[in-house]
C-alpha cells in the first residue's frame, strides 16, 4: 500500500512540475505579446493536458487565458488544507436551552438576511423572555452581526445557548462574547466582554462589581476606564458616590464626564454644589421664572462637569453654561423651593425668552432623577422643547416616554389624540412626537386610533409625503396585534386604483404581519 501511494505522489508531483513549466511559457509569451510570439503547450498524458488540448486554438488571446485559468486551479486543487496540530478543540457541551421553533428560526433567517431587521430586537428579547435559543445554523450570522452593531449584543447573549459561546470562543473576533469562566473574561477577556460580565455582575452583586473594578482602576487604560466606568450606570447607588466623586479628577476628560453624569443621577455632593450655583440665578416671582445669567465658567465647575465647548449659538455662552447647571438639578427641588408644582413652574415660563433653555433643563434633569411627576408633564408641553439646544431633542423625549408606566404613557398618548380628532397625523399633530419617539408597544386603544388616522389620511389625500411614510412605517411595529385584520380590511379598503399609496399599505401590513407571525411563533401574544 505504501508502495502505490509513493508511486502516486512522485506521479503527481512530475505533473505538477511540467505545469510549473508550462506556467513559465506562458508567462513569456504574455509578455512580449500573443502577435510576436505564437505558442501552443506541450502535450501532458493526463487530465490537465486532456482539459488543454479541448481549449479554442483559433481564439489565440482567449486560448491564452483559458491555459492560465485550467493551470492556476489545478495548482490550488493540489494544495493541502493546513492543520493546526498544537491546538485541541474541545467539544461543546450539551446546551441547557431548548431551540426556538423552526418556524421561529425562519423569522430570525429573514431578519438576519436584511428583511426586516429593524424588528430583530424585539424577536432576540422575546425568544430570551421565553427561555429559547437561536438554531445552530443562524449563529455565525448572529454572531457577525454583533460584532458590527454592538447595540445589539446584550440582546444576542442570553439566546446564544451553550453552543453559541462554544462557537464564539473559537473566533477571536466574537471575543466580545466572552465565556462562561467570567472570572477568566474579567481578568483576561476582551473590553467589550468585561463590559458584558461587569454589567451582569451589577445587575446580582453591585457592590461586588464596584470593587472589582476599583481593584483594577489604577491598571486600566485610560480609554477602558472610560467604558468600564459607564457600566456603574446599572445597579447606580449612593454606595458608588465616594469613588465616582474622586473619578472627577481624572486626567482624562472622558471618565470626568461619566462620572459626573452619573453622579447628576444621584443625590450628590456635586448636585448639592450645583444647587447651590444655580439657586442663586432663577427666582419665582410674580409667577414667572426670572433668570440671571452665570458671569463666567470656574474650574470648579468645569471640575464638576460643565463644559464650555457645549456651546449653542441659539442661546448664547451663559445661557448655555446655566442649561448644563440645570440639567444636574433635580426639578423637585424647585418645587420644594418655591412652593410650586411642575404645572405652575412650566405655566410660569411659558412664553418667556428663556423657555426653551428652561424645559430642556427640567426634562435634562427629570430624566437623571427619573422624576415620573416631572417627566409627564413635560411630555405634554414637548413640541416646544423637540428641537434641542445642546442635547438630541428627539432622545430626550424617548428618555421622558422611557421613564413613565406603559399604561400611562398609552395613556396620555390617547389623551393627546382624542383632544385633536380632525387634526391630520403629521408633524403638525400634537401627538406626533410622542408617537414617533414611543418605543413601547400600543394599547387597542392608541392602536386603534392611530390606524383610524392613517385610513381617513390616505383617503383623503392622493399624494403621500415622505416624512410622513417613513414615520407611519415605524408606526407598525408598536400597533396592537389585535388590530392586524382591521389594517388589512381598512387600508386596502380605502386605495383606488393606482392609487400612489399602493407600496406604503403592502409594506405598512407587511411589517405588521411578520412581527405578529414571529410573536405567536415564540410564544407571545394569542
Amino acid at each position: 500500500m505504501t508502495g502505490i501511494l509513493y508511486l502516486f505522489t512522485l506521479t503527481y508531483l512530475i505533473y505538477l512540475f511540467m505545469a510549473l513549466l508550462i506556467w513559465e511559457e506562458l508567462v513569456a509569451v504574455a509578455l512580449v505579446g500573443t502577435q510576436r510570439q505564437t505558442w501552443r503547450p506541450k502535450p501532458l498524458d493526463n487530465q490537465l493536458g486532456e482539459l488543454l488540448n479541448r481549449l479554442d486554438t483559433a481564439d489565440v488571446e482567449g486560448n491564452l487565458l483559458s491555459i492560465a485559468g485550467a493551470i492556476a486551479l489545478y495548482q490550488q486543487a493540489g494544495k493541502l488544507i493546513p492543520i493546526d496540530k498544537q491546538r485541541s478543540l474541545k467539544s461543546c457541551d450539551v446546551d441547557d436551552l431548548p431551540e426556538c421553533s423552526r418556524l421561529a428560526g425562519q423569522h430570525l433567517g429573514i431578519m438576519l438576511a436584511g428583511e426586516y431587521s429593524e424588528l430583530l430586537p424585539e424577536w432576540l428579547a422575546l425568544a430570551a423572555e421565553s427561555g429559547k435559543r437561536v438554531p445552530s445554523k443562524y449563529l455565525p450570522e448572529l454572531l457577525k452581526l454583533g460584532l458590527l452593531k454592538s447595540s445589539l449584543r446584550e440582546a444576542i447573549l442570553p439566546v446564544l445557548g451553550k453552543r453559541g459561546y462554544w462557537l464564539a470562543a473559537q473566533n477571536p473576533e466574537w471575543s466580545y462574547v466572552g465565556s462562561e469562566n467570567t472570572e477568566k473574561v474579567w481578568e483576561t477577556g476582551s473590553l467589550d466582554a468585561r463590559k458584558i460580565f461587569l454589567k451582569k455582575l451589577r445587575k446580582e452583586d453591585p457592590n461586588a462589581a464596584l470593587s472589582k473594578l476599583q481593584e483594577s482602576w489604577k491598571k486600566e487604560r485610560a480609554e477602558e476606564r472610560a467604558s468600564l466606568l459607564q457600566v456603574l450606570e446599572t445597579g447606580l447607588s449612593m454606595n458608588d458616590e465616594p469613588f465616582l466623586e474622586s473619578a472627577l479628577d481624572d486626567k482624562r476628560k472622558q471618565v470626568r464626564d461619566i462620572a459626573a453624569n452619573l453622579l447628576s443621577k444621584l443625590p450628590s455632593r456635586l448636585c448639592q454644589r450645583m444647587k447651590e450655583r444655580v439657586k442663586l440665578l432663577l427666582a419665582f416671582k410674580n409667577d414667572r421664572v426670572e433668570v440671571t445669567l452665570p458671569n463666567d465658567c470656574t474650574q470648579e465647575m468645569i471640575r464638576d462637569g460643565i463644559d464650555q465647548s457645549k456651546y449653542s449659538s441659539a442661546l448664547g455662552e451663559k445661557a448655555s453654561l446655566l442649561l448644563q447647571m440645570l440639567s444636574f438639578v433635580p426639578p423637585s427641588f424647585w418645587c420644594n423651593s418655591w412652593d410650586a408644582t411642575p404645572q405652575q413652574i412650566i405655566q410660569a415660563v411659558e412664553g418667556s425668552e428663556w423657555e426653551k433653555m428652561l424645559l430642556e433643563g427640567f426634562a435634562t434633569a427629570a430624566v437623571k432623577s427619573e422624576d415620573i411627576a416631572w417627566a409627564e408633564i413635560l411630555l405634554t408641553v414637548c413640541d416646544r422643547f423637540s428641537q434641542s439646544s445642546l442635547a438630541n431633542g428627539g432622545q430626550l423625549i424617548e428618555n421622558l416616554l422611557k421613564l413613565i408606566p406603559q399604561n400611562r404613557a398609552n395613556a396620555l398618548i390617547l389623551q393627546t389624540l382624542l383632544q385633536w380628532p380632525n387634526q391630520p397625523l403629521n408633524s403638525q399633530h400634537p401627538a406626533f412626537l410622542l408617537l414617533v419617539h414611543s418605543r413601547r408597544s400600543w394599547d387597542v386603544a392608541v392602536s386603534d386610533v392611530v390606524l383610524s388616522s392613517i385610513r381617513g389620511y390616505i383617503e383623503a389625500n392622493n399624494q403621500m409625503q415622505w416624512g410622513v411614510r417613513v414615520a407611519w412605517k415605524n408606526f407598525a411595529r408598536y400597533l396592537h396585534f389585535s388590530v392586524l385584520d382591521e389594517a388589512v380590511e381598512g387600508l386596502t379598503g380605502v386605495l383606488v386604483e393606482g392609487s400612489s399609496w399602493r407600496d406604503f399599505v403592502d409594506e405598512f401590513l407587511g411589517i405588521m404581519k411578520f412581527r405578529f407571525e414571529f410573536i405567536q411563533a415564540l410564544g407571545g401574544e394569542k
